[in-house]
């Protein structure tokens, strides 16, 4: 196989070229692209020239979809390696479709599997079938939604203005760089993406540890290049690129480029952080009933009956009654009634207190006190 391998690209939408882009920068590997418009062309193309690789999406234009297409390659140009790259809501193609076959099949998003696919094709090794998810697992963020570029586009332009960046890129978290403003050609933007978008992604991870929805920032300080890192939710994020070991950029860029991004997240709406609702497979809800039916019945409660406590009945004393009581002689005295009433009238409360003071006899002295007891020492 030469330095420079050949790759054929069917995809309408144009996103696999970024993909595969990013790949094989990671790979460290050199390579000649050729994008064809229809399933027709890239079979044309396998067979009139050599090829060493080709990648297709499963809804391609023409009267193959990407497994057609897979087949007929194998059958018609044998030893020419196939991978198929599906999109999420693409159907899945049954087990007989793909296990066992020549061709390698992955569902997007994906990062690593792909690597080692992309790996296994390109240096001769024997072709595997990637594992195909019967159903997401819980980690899955699904695809990644869909925003408004122009918008974001705007804010990002004027958080490079702000800041003094070089350059800014905004990319999701699968490595497809979506804007690119400013002298970024100093650094190889789509391997960028591709190597930042996974750890990105995992902030999701995180935000039960921390609270909330986590927010990170990553600094890279290199000698040639300084690059900032903002993510913006858990599927998009932005680079900063500044020229040189420029540290004093860091306060600029906490600063405007945590408001940046918060405004930019406000803009995104749900999308920033929406993650997959998980279904429970068939398997899992059959293995939940299963479990149910054979859940042990409940225990018996025992009731343990208690001894009322004894009471004690005491009887009342029997009181003999006064001899000769006469009740007029208790009740029937005179009572001075103003003399009651001059109790609360202030003056004769004032004289009824100085006569109780008046004799100085009758006062006890701060010592005196002590030494009778009535207040301590």
């Amino acid at each position: 196989m030469s330095s420079a391998p050949r790759i054929v690209i069917v995809d309408p939408t144009h996103d696999i070229e970024h993909i595969l882009r990013g790949a094989l920068a990671l790979l460290s590997r050199q390579h000649i692209l050729i994008e064809v418009p229809t399933a027709d062309d890239a079979l044309q193309e396998v067979l009139e020239s050599t090829i060493d690789l080709v990648v297709t999406a499963y809804d391609v234009p023409g009267e193959m979809h990407g497994i057609e297409l897979a087949n007929r390659i194998v059958h018609e140009s044998l030893g020419t390696p196939v991978i198929v790259l599906a999109e999420e809501n693409d159907p899945r193609p049954d087990d007989e479709a793909v296990q066992g076959q020549p061709f390698q099949f992955f569902v997007r998003p994906v990062a690593e599997p792909f690597l080692r696919g992309l790996r296994f094709a390109l240096d001769g090794e024997s072709a595997v079938v990637a594992e195909r998810l019967e159903a997401a697992p819980e980690t899955d963020l699904g695809p990644v939604p869909t925003v408004d570029i122009d918008a974001l586009r705007d804010v990002i332009i004027s958080l490079m203005r702000d800041v003094g960046a070089m350059g800014i890129i905004l990319a999701d978290r699968t490595g497809r760089v979506l804007v690119d403003e400013g002298a970024t050609g100093y650094i190889d933007r789509e391997k960028l993406a591709v190597v930042l978008g996974p750890s990105f992604a995992r902030s999701t991870e995180v935000s039960p540890l921390v609270g909330g929805d986590a927010w990170t920032m990553h600094y890279y300080d290199g000698e040639r290049l300084n690059v900032f890192g903002l993510s913006l939710g858990m599927h998009y994020f932005m680079c900063l690129i500044f020229e040189g070991a420029n540290r004093g950029a860091f306060g600029a860029v906490t600063m405007f480029g945590r408001r940046a991004a918060d405004q930019m997240i406000e803009m995104m709406g749900d999308a920033a952080y929406a993650t997959r609702q998980v279904q429970p497979s068939a398997a899992r809800v059959k293995a939940a009933e299963v479990e149910e039916i054979k859940a042990p019945a409940p225990a018996k409660k025992v009731i343990i009956e208690q001894e009322a406590p004894i009471q004690v009945q005491i009887e009342p004393p029997i009181l003999e009654p006064v001899a000769e009581f006469d009740p007029d002689t208790l009740f029937g005295q005179a009572i001075d009634e103003s003399a009651a009433e001059n109790m609360f009238s202030p003056e004769q409360l004032g004289d009824f207190a100085s006569m109780l003071i008046d004799e100085e006899s009758e006062r006890v002295g701060y010592d005196e006190a002590i030494n009778m007891g009535i207040i301590d020492d």
